[in-house]
């Protein structure tokens, strides 16, 4: 590769590079500015996400590939940039919130952040085997070491070695399904492997897609590759799990939408069937496992895992309709998802934070704004109008509809009504009971409560108005 084309190149990747740039500095200022670095390396890494994001929005679109074909810039690619980087900001300024009580702030965790960001955002770029695997690796082995951080909490190491292992083993099976695909065409560039693929052994072919899909399931926490979920997220840092259950998932369904349009186009039968029983598996088990739970970070495991089923039936039900409709859903999914974790850093119980349903009791008559927000999310994630959720939830099961595939929208539909049931408890504790005694409200302010306010006007805003969002959406599909 010429010097000068591999510089041109960099100009489609400035967002990176503002946001690897930043993981430096705030590094640095966490190394060497005393008692108040890990704060001030937090407020680093928030400034430089913002100018990420600007850099994002800004960016120009790449004619074709970059960097000898591994890459590609186009509005597909900086849309699910955006959604990284906007579930990576929610992440730290919940941090602030959570160490300011934990009192121990590993000043090292901001700069995971923005690193794990980095191979994330290069992964829904990536149009070859190679750099997809690299990509995926850097944000994969990041994760690990952020899930075992906190070295306060005994929970935190062990989930961090679960993770490690189970993802360890999910990769390889990864790699094991691209080496397939190497092996039957030669290729490594999406475009090239996908003219020769259709010529191949189609019973390898085949294997080595379910492999590599496989391994992307893992990091998605899709049924059955989802074992891992419920113990990282009980033991994890919070502000982690809110990492953990949204940006992964963005830049996993980035690749898999990729692989369907470039690289799998001619097993479209084969993929969308496994799509419809991982998306039935998903939802019901997610759903259902969710009813038994009393800690509420296992309880919205469990429905990561039921909404990550309602994802893949816009991949089963791939269209004009469900390309629009998975990338709507992954933007309300991840402020969502973030603000509903937040609701363990409302308050605290004893010297930590309160864990479980009952430990939300009364909230609302402490603040009744907090009280009004954490409904208004409860209510997105059933996907009950007027909220985002529910217009995303209708977007998937319509677009379902679309490709005759009934069974599929009448199972959504009947786990957003079992799903009900868990949130109806939480929602009973904030509004119904009476405050539990060892607990103490969350001041207005603070981390926690921006997220949370946040998020219930961002799903009420784009719930009225959808066509707000549906727009840069619809403009941002990856068309075949």
């Amino acid at each position: 590769m010429e010097s000068p084309a591999y510089l041109s190149g960099l100009r489609y990747m400035v967002p990176e590079i503002v946001v690897l740039g930043t993981a430096v500095v705030s590094l640095f200022i966490h190394l060497f500015a005393g008692r108040r670095g890990p704060r001030l390396a937090g407020a680093a890494a928030l400034a430089g996400l913002a100018a990420g994001a600007l850099m994002a929005a800004a960016a120009p679109t790449s004619p074709g590939s970059i960097f000898a074909g591994g890459l590609v810039v186009d509005r597909f690619a900086l849309f699910l940039k955006a959604v990284v980087l906007l579930a990576g900001g929610l992440s730290i300024l919940v941090s602030f919130r959570f160490f300011n009580v934990e009192r121990h702030e590993p000043g090292e965790i901001y700069s995971l952040f923005l690193l794990s960001l980095v191979g994330m955002m290069a992964a829904v770029s990536s149009a070859d085997l190679i750099s997809t695997y690299v990509a995926f690796e850097l944000f994969a082995i990041v994760s690990y070491v952020l899930a075992g951080i906190s070295k306060h909490d005994k929970r935190s190491p062990e989930a961090g070695v679960k993770y490690f292992f189970l993802g360890t083993l999910s990769s390889g099976i990864m790699l094991l399904g691209m080496a397939l695909v190497f092996g039957l065409t030669g290729e490594t560039h999406y475009a090239a492997v996908g003219r020769l693929l259709p010529s191949a052994d189609g019973h390898v072919a085949l294997t080595g897609m379910i492999l590599f899909f496989a391994g992307l399931f893992f990091k998605a926490s899709l049924v059955p590759f989802h074992m891992w979920a419920p113990d990282v997220y009980e033991g994890a840092p919070t502000p982690v799990v809110i990492f953990l259950s949204t940006a992964p998932k963005a830049a996993v369904f980035a690749i898999l939408i990729r692989l369907i349009t470039s690289v799998f186009p001619e097993y479209e039968a084969d993929w969308k069937s496994i799509f419809q029983v991982i998306a039935l598996a998903s939802m019901f088990w997610g759903n259902i496992a969710a009813l038994l739970q009393r800690n509420v970070k296992r309880l919205l495991a469990y429905s990561s895992i039921a909404h990550a089923g309602y994802l893949a039936i816009g991949l089963a039900a791939w269209g004009d309709g469900a390309r629009t409709a998975i990338l709507f859903y992954l933007v309300f999914y991840a402020v969502m998802n973030a603000a509903a974790f937040g609701m363990v850093l409302l308050l605290r119980h004893g010297e930590g934070f309160g864990e479980e349903i009952d430990d939300l009791r009364g909230l609302a008559r402490r603040s009744p704004l907090t009280g009004a927000s954490v409904i208004v999310i409860l209510l997105s994630l059933t996907g009950i109008p007027p909220t985002a959720g529910f217009i995303g939830k209708y977007l998937l099961f319509m677009a379902a509809v679309d490709k005759g595939l009934y069974a599929l929208a009448v199972a959504g539909a009947l786990n957003s009504v079992i799903s009900l049931v868990y949130y109806f408890r939480i929602g009973r504790a904030v509004f119904l009971d009476e405050p539990e005694a060892l607990a103490t409200a969350e001041a207005a302010g603070g981390g926690a409560g921006v997220v949370l306010w946040f998020a219930a006007a961002a799903v009420l805003a784009f719930g009225v108005l959808p066509s707000l969002l549906l727009d840069a959406a619809a403009a941002a599909v990856l068309i075949p």
